[in-house]
């Protein structure tokens, strides 16, 4: 309980500094749609974040929509993972190693970074650890039937909270067919439960899958994404992880293997598989099955992104904190913690900028406009760029700051629409709406290096607007434009 809520403190520490982005406004717009227009939405597009956009409609109704208040419950979230993992470590090898995984597993990048993200892949995780807590349960003891069900429940749960997580369930199959052949049939009858359970998660996401055809569009599965930005965030990091994960599973395929030559040369018979696998076979599959799949998939169908196997970060830390806790001498193992630790800090530091999400910049966006823009003055945004990098959504991530601007584009907000999105006019089809402003600011997307593009100001040009001043930000470029009326 302690090491959960000190993640969680750790992890909400400074999420307040960084720019809302993207996938986080639309969590955002999402959670503060009535439930009629959320479900609604949901039947067209984002079915697979369904559940955590509802558990953050409700959140913000008594929190809130600030950027601080709704990445709280990721925080939350990783604080539960964490509790997890040292249960979970513990029961498979013992209460230290439990301690030490805790604490690596509260200072990842990848659990630093989802548990200041507005997003459900903090809660996919805890869920993970915590469905396979009840699975060892059920592999080490007599569990009654509803122990089952409830088993097959957690695992649709996993579903409904993120599509990717039920790559869990392979990792799960080779643990039951592995090591307790007796409970087979058990198993899959549950899976059936849970197929029934999570077969509506199950279509639609399936029908929405064009949500992330953009994938196909670039290469995501890269050496970097997956072996560094996946779970560890910087190469110093990566490079000492994966050397621990490897020394680990090493060392247990070398138990496995001593054991086995001892049972020959005793001449007993093999062991039959009716009990708990070891920490490493659960930390090794957890860990490698899930990645093995996803990539696999990729290489016939863009599908890859790293964020996806979010939920595998409590293996790494299962695997690390083993090696970490073997030691029989504490300070040998202080030791090498600390030096995971310290090779953590710079990314956790770097996760606590305001550019740190995407690099985006719309709480600067947003600070200038309200402190330089009048009430009655006009606002247009680049609507260019593709819909998770548009201006526009600084509005909507921080509404107080364009509160009484007059959106001149605006044809339908997002709460109306059958997308998470505001449905906008191009700006030659609404020049009567730019009557009686005399000031419109013009906010532009702009890649790394770029001087941004000319969106929308040969419009507003033909109608008598000239630039009066140009504000560049980090990735958005602010257009002050006035007319003599």
């Amino acid at each position: 309980t302690i090491l959960g809520v000190a993640t969680a403190a750790l992890s909400v520490t400074g999420s307040w500094i960084p720019s809302v982005w993207g996938d986080e406004a639309t969590s955002i717009l999402s959670s503060e749609r009535s439930l009629p227009s959320l479900f609604r939405m949901l039947g067209h597009v984002d079915a697979v974040h369904g559940t955590y956009y509802l558990l953050l409609h409700f959140w913000v109704d008594v929190f809130g929509a600030s950027a601080f208040s709704v990445r709280v419950p990721s925080a939350i979230a990783a604080g539960i993972a964490a509790a997890g993992v040292v249960v979970l470590a513990t029961r498979l090898a013992d209460a230290r190693i439990g301690i030490f995984a805790g604490i690596v597993f509260a200072v990842l990048p990848r659990t630093t970074y989802m548990g200041e993200e507005a997003r459900g892949y903090a809660l996919s995780a805890a869920c993970a650890v915590w469905v396979t807590i009840l699975l060892v349960r059920l592999m080490t003891s007599r569990p009654r039937r509803r122990t089952w069900f409830a088993y097959a429940v957690a695992i649709a749960l996993c579903g409904y909270v993120f599509l990717f997580s039920l790559l869990l369930v392979p990792v799960h199959a080779v643990l039951v067919f592995g090591y307790r052949r007796d409970l087979v049939r058990r198993w899959l009858t549950s899976m059936c439960v849970s197929v029934v359970i999570a077969l509506p998660v199950l279509v639609y996401g399936i029908a929405e899958q064009g949500q992330i055809a953009f994938l196909s569009a670039r290469t995501a599965a890269t050496f970097n994404s997956v072996a560094i930005g996946q779970w560890f965030g910087n190469p110093v990091l990566a490079v000492l992880a994966w050397a621990a994960i490897f020394v680990a599973i090493g060392l247990g395929v070398q138990s496995w293997l001593r054991d086995r030559r001892a049972r020959r040369e005793h001449l007993s018979p093999p062991a039959s598989p009716t009990g708990a696998p070891s920490l490493i076979v659960v930390g090794a599959l957890w860990l490698l099955l899930p990645m093995s799949i996803l990539l696999g998939v990729n290489w016939v169908h863009a599908i890859y992104s790293s964020r996806y196997l979010s939920f595998a970060a409590p293996a790494a830390a299962l695997l690390i904190g083993w090696l970490i806790g073997r030691p029989t001498r504490f300070l040998a193992s202080a030791i090498a913690l600390a030096i995971i630790v310290a090779a953590a800090a710079p990314t956790y530091l770097s996760q606590r900028t305001v550019y740190a999400k995407n690099s985006s910049d719309w709480s600067v966006d947003a600070a200038y406009i309200a402190s330089h823009a009048k009430a009655g003055d006009g606002i247009l945004f680049d609507e260019s760029t593709r819909p998770s990098r548009r201006p526009r959504l600084a509005m909507r991530a921080y509404p107080d700051s364009f509160a009484g601007l007059t959106d001149i584009a605006l044809k339908t907000p997002w709460w109306a629409t059958d997308s998470w999105r505001d449905s906008t006019y191009p700006l030659d089809a609404v020049a009567s709406r730019l009557r009686g402003i005399n000031t419109v600011w013009l906010i532009e997307y702009r890649d790394s290096g770029t001087s941004g593009d000319t969106y929308d100001l040969p419009a507003l040009e033909n109608n008598g607007y000239s630039i009066v001043k140009r504000q560049d930000e980090y990735r958005s470029v602010i257009i002050e434009l006035r007319r003599d009326e």
